[in-house]
C-alpha cells in the first residue's frame, strides 16, 4: 500500500513537471534567458518583447545614459557630432519613416520684411548637411561655446562681411532645447544683428509644443524649424514629402501669422542610434532588425516622444514595434 502511494505521488510530480515544462514551451512571452521575451502576433509572427522608453532631455544625459550602458539605444539627431566621435551606429530608416528634415526659419509673417527673409535664407543656402554636423561636434564634444562656432561659421560663409548696419527693428529669437537648435538660433541672431536688427536670444526655450504658441503670441519672432517634422506636428497624417512639396503644405497647415522661409540643404533626422557593441552583439544595421530582437531593450528618447508622429508611433506603426511607455 505504501509502494503503491509513492508511486502515484511520483507520478503526480513527473506530470506537473512535463506540464510545467510544457506551458513554458508554448508561452512565446516566457523568458527564454536572462533578459530575453518574445510576442507571438495573430498571424503566429514571432516578435521582440516591448521596447521600454525612457524618457530623457536631449543632450548630454542622454549621450551618457547610451554610453554607460543605462540603455541600449537612443532617439538622437543623425548630425549630432557625438555619434561619429563615439563611433555609434546608426540603424538605417529602411522603411522611411522619417522624410526630409531640413532646417528652415519659421517666423512670425509680420516680422519678415525683405531683409529679414533675404538675411535669413542666405544663411539657410550656406549650411549643408556635413558642416552642421561638424559644428554640432564642437559644441557636444570639444564645448565650445554655441555663439563662437555660430559666428565662425558666418564669418566663414562670409554672412558677416564690411559694416553692421544699424536702425532696424526688434526681434526675439527663440530655440528648442538642444545644441543644434541654439546653435542655429545663434546664426539667425548674429546675422541679422549684422543686417541692424536689435535682436534678443531665447535660447533652449523647450519642444515644438512651446515654441510654436510662443509664435504665435509674439512672444518670439523667429526660430528655426525641422521641416518634416514641423508638418508632422501640424497634422500627424503629412507622408513624407520633398522639400518643395513640404513648404506648400506648411503654407497651408500653419497657423495665420506664421510662414517659413527657403528650406536649407542641411537637413537632420530622427534616428535610432545604438552602440558599436550592441549592434554587433544583437546583429543591427537597420530598425527593422529590432523586431527580431528577443532580449528586452531600453530606448531613450525626449520625453514627448510618445505622442511625437515621427517617434514612437511612427515606429510602432510603420515597423511594426512595440513600445512600453
Amino acid at each position: 500500500m505504501r509502494t503503491r502511494r509513492l508511486l502515484l505521488a511520483l507520478l503526480v510530480a513527473v506530470g506537473l513537471t512535463a506540464a510545467a515544462c510544457s506551458d513554458s514551451d508554448n508561452d512565446p512571452s516566457v523568458s527564454s534567458g536572462d533578459g530575453d521575451a518574445t510576442t507571438t502576433t495573430a498571424a503566429g509572427e514571432v516578435v521582440g518583447a516591448p521596447i521600454s522608453f525612457v524618457p530623457l532631455d536631449p543632450g548630454a544625459v542622454t549621450f551618457e545614459a547610451l554610453e554607460n550602458g543605462d540603455v541600449d539605444m537612443a532617439l538622437l539627431f543623425s548630425t549630432q557630432g557625438v555619434i561619429a566621435e563615439k563611433g555609434w551606429v546608426v540603424l538605417e530608416d529602411d522603411m522611411t519613416l522619417q522624410g526630409s528634415d531640413n532646417l528652415i526659419p519659421l517666423v512670425r509673417t509680420e516680422v519678415a520684411d525683405d531683409t529679414v527673409t533675404e538675411t535669413l535664407n542666405a544663411v539657410s543656402a550656406a549650411l549643408d548637411t556635413e558642416t552642421l554636423t561638424e559644428l554640432n561636434r564642437r559644441v557636444d564634444s570639444d564645448k565650445e561655446d554655441t555663439e563662437a562656432v555660430a559666428r565662425d561659421f558666418l564669418t566663414e560663409a562670409g554672412l558677416l562681411e564690411g559694416d553692421a548696419a544699424s536702425g532696424g527693428a526688434s526681434l526675439t529669437v527663440g530655440s528648442a532645447n538642444f545644441s543644434e537648435a541654439e546653435i542655429v538660433a545663434q546664426m539667425y541672431t548674429l546675422a541679422l544683428e549684422h543686417a541692424g536688427y536689435a535682436v534678443e536670444l531665447k535660447a533652449q526655450l523647450g519642444s515644438r509644443e512651446v515654441l510654436v504658441p510662443a509664435l504665435e503670441s509674439g512672444e518670439i519672432d523667429i526660430e528655426p524649424e525641422y521641416l518634416q517634422s514641423l508638418l508632422a506636428f501640424l497634422d500627424e497624417n503629412t507622408e513624407s514629402v520633398t522639400p518643395d512639396e513640404g513648404v506648400a503644405l506648411a503654407a497651408d497647415l500653419l497657423p495665420d501669422g506664421l510662414s517659413v522661409l527657403e528650406p536649407s540643404p542641411a537637413q537632420d533626422q530622427n534616428a535610432i542610434v545604438v552602440t558599436a557593441e550592441t549592434a554587433e552583439k544583437l546583429g543591427l544595421t537597420k530598425v527593422s532588425d529590432l523586431k527580431q530582437v528577443t532580449d528586452a531593450l531600453k530606448m531613450a528618447g525626449p520625453p514627448e516622444c510618445p505622442e511625437r508622429p515621427l517617434c514612437i508611433p511612427g515606429y510602432e506603426e510603420v515597423y511594426g514595434l512595440q513600445f512600453d511607455v
